[in-house]
Formats: structure tokens, sequence, C-alpha cells
């Protein structure tokens, strides 16, 4: 069975979602909501609506989501230090994780952890025990992101449990290039990368004629620009303005929650904000694109490590990319994804790929990047590891 520490379950889907999910259909799986990377701000409408909603799903304790997946949030003191805190978080998730172990059959226990600071909810000797020492609980660490970067996190504590938890893992996977060479310098050889996966089937759907492009984007002018994703400080708005004013008779969609000022982007007549869409109406979204953006602002010191999930999603959509020059996007997507340096060659890339009509072999390019074969790959890596291979 599997332990997971990860974010929120009704947030945005990451690859967290889907990796667990998948692993779901043949193990339990006990999802960790969000175990607390900063200090809540009780002057933060948003803040206090989350502490809410946590005191509400700590009361209904572990909910059965989906196949084998359940999600518990505990009542754990975010951001703990001192040795009080640390040992209240550690007992009020030991009491809660040994009861839905015996009401699910316990066997063996994976702890997986998808936040550094998830070192100080380990037990005892877990990690590092491999065949050596079968009863130790097993870790792995997936590194998605590089936690230290974040503007709105504490960075240098973030660090600190990261290293913590790069010591102790059995097992390390980093989604990129750039974070598999962070992780080595500490983990060496335990640390496997493995890039993101898609869903593609659900992706696939937005070439079929049944799809029915949403009415809000139906109506806009074409060519369209979309994007989708967080609207936060790492995404390019100034690009994004100069892009708009250059392109007057484009349409820029841009879906998500917005976590920045966005005002004079949203005060320019050809841009559209739409707010955060289900997960489940992407594929209709996408198929609305004449070109999906992926807008960062590579200045920004988190950028140059990121994997965006939304890359393989569009291509799958059979939308044509023009992204930022993120160096993972350099590898093995040949002219699906255009990189992108400077205005100039921005507008060079939304015109040359709005006029794309490829869009089934875009699609069928990255078919065997699913989901599913992220968790094959995934399993086998762990159970060899288990056998001390």
């Amino acid at each position: 069975m599997i332990i997971a520490f990860t974010k929120d379950w009704d947030d945005v889907s990451t690859s967290t979602t889907h990796l667990l999910r998948g692993m779901a259909r043949d193990v339990p799986v006990l999802w960790i909501e969000s175990i607390g990377t900063r200090t809540p701000q009780l002057g933060s409408g948003r803040d206090l609506a989350r502490v809410f909603r946590r005191l509400r799903n700590a009361w209904l304790g572990p909910r059965r989501m989906e196949n084998r997946l359940w999600v518990l949030a505990p009542l754990l003191v975010p951001r703990a230090e001192g040795p009080q805190a640390l040992a209240w978080n550690r007992r009020v998730l030991a009491r809660a994780a040994r009861r839905w172990a015996a009401g699910v059959g316990g066997c063996a226990v994976e702890y997986w952890c998808f936040v550094p600071n998830a070192a100080d909810l380990l037990p005892a000797g877990a990690g590092r025990g491999g065949a050596a020492a079968p009863a130790r609980p097993f870790v792995v660490y997936c590194c998605v992101d590089d936690w230290g970067r974040f503007e709105n996190l504490d960075g240098a504590w973030l660090e600190e449990k990261e290293r913590a938890l790069l010591e102790c893992a059995d097992v390390v996977f980093a989604a990129s290039r750039v974070l598999e060479r962070k992780c080595r310098a500490v983990a060496g050889e335990r640390v496997h990368y493995l890039p993101h996966g898609v869903d593609h089937a659900r992706f696939a759907v937005a070439l079929d004629s049944s799809t029915a492009i949403p009415p809000e984007l139906a109506a806009l002018p074409r060519p369209i620009a979309g994007f989708y994703g967080n609207l936060s400080p790492w995404v390019d708005f100034g690009l994004l303005e100069s892009l708009a004013g250059r392109l007057p008779g484009w349409s820029f969609a841009l879906i998500g929650p917005v976590y920045t000022d966005v005002s004079r982007l949203s005060a320019l007549p050809n841009v559209r904000l739409l707010g955060r869409r289900a997960y489940e109406a992407l594929p209709a979204l996408c198929k609305s694109f004449d070109v999906g953006m992926i807008p960062y602002d590579m200045r920004h010191p988190r950028m140059p490590s990121v994997n965006p999930v939304k890359t393989l999603e569009l291509l799958a959509a059979g939308v044509p990319v023009a992204a930022a020059r993120i160096p993972e996007l350099e590898r093995g997507f040949g002219g699906d994804v255009a990189l992108c340096d400077g205005v100039d060659e921005w507008r060079a890339a939304l015109e040359r790929q709005a006029g794309r009509r490829d869009r089934a072999a875009i699609s069928a390019r990255v078919k065997e990047q699913d989901w599913s074969a992220r968790v094959r790959t995934m399993r086998e890596i762990v159970e060899k590891k288990k056998l001390g291979n």
C-alpha cells in the first residue's frame, strides 16, 4: 500500500494526480492532503477558506474517491518546526494511517513524497532500507519542482527538508533534467529521470467532430492563442501584452485562477481571462485553440527547472505549441513545440503554428507517452530496488 504526501485533492490536476490515480488501480493509496509548505495568512480570504475546508475534511476522516484511492486531511500544524509540533504531527498521522491500513487490509507500506517537508512525517527508520532491511518502510521522493524558488514559500526551509528527504529516500524520480542534476548532487544513482506523461485518450477527444467548443470561445475572433494554468508571477504578462498589441486581430484566451495583478492585460480588447475550468473541460477548450502558448518568464528563477504538464496535453489534443525556451522542452518535440525568445520570435511562431493543419499527426506523435506507461516504469524501478538490484 502507498501513503502519499501531496497537495489538496481538489486542487488543479498535476502529475501527482495522474500518478496516484494510476497506482490506485492496483494497490490501496492514501492521499494525504497538503501538509503545509507555509504558514497560513489569517488575513487572506483564500487561506481562511482553505482552513475551514481542512477542518471539515478532517472531521470526515479518510474519504474513498475512486478505485482504491482514499483522501485524508489530517489536522496537522502547518510548517511545523518545534519538537512538540513535529511530534504532534507524526502522532496524528500515524494514528490515522494505522486505522486506514487496518480497514483496507494492511501490508507493507511505501511512502511516496511529493513535497519536501514530508521528511518530517516519515516514521523513524524509514528509507534507505531496500532488501537489506525489509522491515523498514520504503520511501520514494518525486521531485516535480524546485521548491526553494517559489516566492510565496520559505525557500531555505524547504531546501533543508528536501535535502533530508533526498538523503533518506530509497528511490528519487525527477521530472526534468535540471531537477535530476540537482537531486543527483545528494542522492547519486538513486535518482531516475522520468518526465511527465499525458492522459492521451482524454485529450485526443479534441479531435472528435462531436466535441463541442464552449460558446464563450466559439464566439471569439480567430486565430485564438490559448493558455491554461495558474496565472502566477512566473507568467510573462509583459510579453502577452506586447503580443496582443502586435496581433490585434487575434484573440488571446487565458484560462486559470489568478494569483497576481493582471489588470493591464485584462483591459486589452483582444484578451479574455476566463477563470479556472474543470480538468474534464480542458479537451474542449484545447479544441478551440489555433495555437497553445506556454509564455513563462525565463527570468523567474524557478522556470529553468520546470516540465509543464500542459505541453503533452496540448499536443495530445492536436494543438501545436509556442513556448518560452524552457530547457525541458528542447527534447524530442521537433516543430510541434516552437521555442521562442523575444516578441518577434513569439509572433512568428504563433503565426506559423496557427497555420498548421496536421492535428491528428501531432496527437499521434505523443500517444506512447501516456501516464499508464509512466506508472509502469515507476513500479518496475521501485520493485527492482526492493529486490536489492
